[in-house]
């Protein structure tokens, strides 16, 4: 288990890079990957995770970056089929750093863009990052076994694998979503995309969002 959270400024205003959100989110989730905390900030986006480490223990660090270091992503989840995607990338001319499964998602995004998914077999969430689109791309499992939720609030786009670590975000708001609660006491559980939080979003299973250009 390893979780990622980040957020995205809607304006394309740059992150300070002494804000302490990320470093916040990331520690929130700490007990989904105790081995180490990975944070970047680039621009107008924050992304980071938490790893337990399974696969390439090391040199699996993320964030994990294409060649030139203008795509990243970070992920939560194993990819099984990432031996033969490796294999056919390299086939095609990219270069890896890492034996981890993480980097095969980002040159399958180079490669293919947003059909990448449909190379991958496995359990996953991830956020990749393309800093020369511009582009934060989301996405999760088909079955949703790993969980994302997402949120807008104060024009700042939040995402996270739990939603505590996007309430640590000051620009998030802790408001009950009496719809959803009604759905938990009827149902027992809440369905998707709500939560019992106002405006905090599950992904759906076999889903993806981009954010580009503020939208």
């Amino acid at each position: 288990m390893c979780g990622i959270a980040g957020y995205l400024d809607l304006g394309g205003r740059a992150i300070n890079q002494a804000e302490p959100y990320l470093s916040d989110m990331v520690k929130t989730i700490h007990h989904r990957g105790p081995d180490e905390h990975g944070m970047v900030v680039k621009g107008s986006v924050a992304l980071g995770m938490t790893r337990l480490s399974i696969i390439d223990l090391s040199t699996g660090q993320q964030p994990v970056y294409n060649e030139d270091k203008s795509i990243f992503v970070v992920f939560n989840g194993e990819i099984y089929n990432f031996q033969n995607l490796r294999d056919s990338l390299l086939k095609k001319g990219h270069q890896f750093r890492t034996n981890s499964d993480t980097e095969v998602i980002v040159h399958l995004y180079e490669e293919y863009g947003f059909d990448c998914l449909q190379h991958l077999e496995g359990m996953f969430a991830f956020a990749i990052y393309d800093s020369l689109k511009e582009r934060l791309f989301i996405a999760r499992d088909r079955m949703g076994e790993k969980p994302l939720h997402w949120a807008i609030f104060e024009d700042t786009f939040l995402f996270a694998s739990e939603i505590k670590s996007i309430l640590v975000h000051p620009h998030s708001r802790k408001e009950l979503n009496v719809d959803a609660l009604r759905q938990y006491l009827s149902l027992e559980y809440v369905p998707c995309p709500g939560s019992l939080f106002k405006g905090i979003n599950k992904l759906l299973p076999g889903h993806f969002l981009v954010v580009e250009n503020g939208q």
